[in-house]
């Protein structure tokens, strides 16, 4: 772990300088991640991820918040930043923080995304249905059902994603803590896994703040940016200098192909 604890170091390298991959990690989800593709890189470079304040003590940081967190751990390294990452809907935070760390050490990394998106409501209704249901399998059919409903109801009235975010945590908390109860988790236990969610769905709810507040950089950073998509990437990977195509590669693998590791391997020799 380096910095300020909030990067993981995934691969060791034998030059100077690092590259930095934002992501949520977690336990139990679909997506491959960057510990996958860590393990099939042929670089120089360290290759960093991105780690969650803990889940205990979670709280609703803004856009700015998180790039901030990330900034003191690279700046608390004093190492150079050869490239930065990011995996689907972080892809703005990865605009911001090349946008900074060119502004810090006099030259801008270079930027690649994975099946860039930039978040939007529906996005996270959806990620708060699959988490709820996969998560919580000691609510009842009606409590499964009402949440659901309850949620689209949310996602209808809210204002932005923000606002949709706020409501989501408040449902999840609502329905998932009792649930939690049911199956024996203690205050710590059941605090914890509350706390990711929370953390979550602050992380998302960041990624478009930042989008929304941070237009013309986030333009500048995608005009310049190379994307590596898969066959199911949406329009935002076409909006790059350079886009490197895998259409027989799932959104889920991504990350854990061989082929894929080495095209960003090349980029990033």
């Amino acid at each position: 772990m380096s910095g300020s604890g909030s990067w993981a170091v995934r691969s060791d390298g034998k030059a100077d300088g690092i590259v930095l991959a934002i992501d949520f990690p977690g336990t139990g989800r679909r997506e491959a991640g960057f510990t996958d593709l860590a393990e099939r890189l042929d670089i120089p470079y360290a290759l960093w991820e991105t780690l969650p304040p803990p889940f205990a003590h979670a709280t609703m940081l803004t856009g700015a918040d998180w790039v901030d967190r990330w900034m003191a751990g690279v700046e608390a390294s004093g190492r150079p930043v050869r490239a930065v990452m990011a995996f689907c809907a972080a892809s703005p935070y990865a605009a911001a923080l090349a946008h900074r760390i060119g502004a810090l050490q006099g030259e801008t990394p270079d930027t690649v995304f994975f099946d860039p998106d930039i978040p939007e409501e529906f996005f996270l209704y959806w990620q708060y249905q699959q988490i709820m249901e996969r998560f919580l399998p000691d609510l009842s059919a009606e409590e499964t059902a009402a949440a659901r409903q309850r949620g689209e109801q949310a996602r209808e009235n809210a204002e932005d994603l923000t606002a949709l975010g706020t409501e989501l945590i408040r449902l999840f908390h609502e329905y998932g803590e009792p649930a939690c109860r049911r199956t024996g988790l203690d205050d710590e236990r059941t605090a914890e896994f509350l706390g990711g969610f929370t953390t979550y769905v602050s992380f998302v709810c960041g990624s478009s703040q930042i989008a929304a507040q941070e237009p013309e950089m986030l333009v500048a950073s995608w005009s310049t940016a190379t994307a590596v998509t898969s066959a199911s990437s949406g329009k935002a990977g076409k909006l790059v200098a350079k886009d490197i195509t895998f259409p027989d590669i799932t959104h889920v693998d991504l990350l854990a192909t061989a082929e894929v590791a080495a095209a960003v391997s090349a980029l990033l020799k």
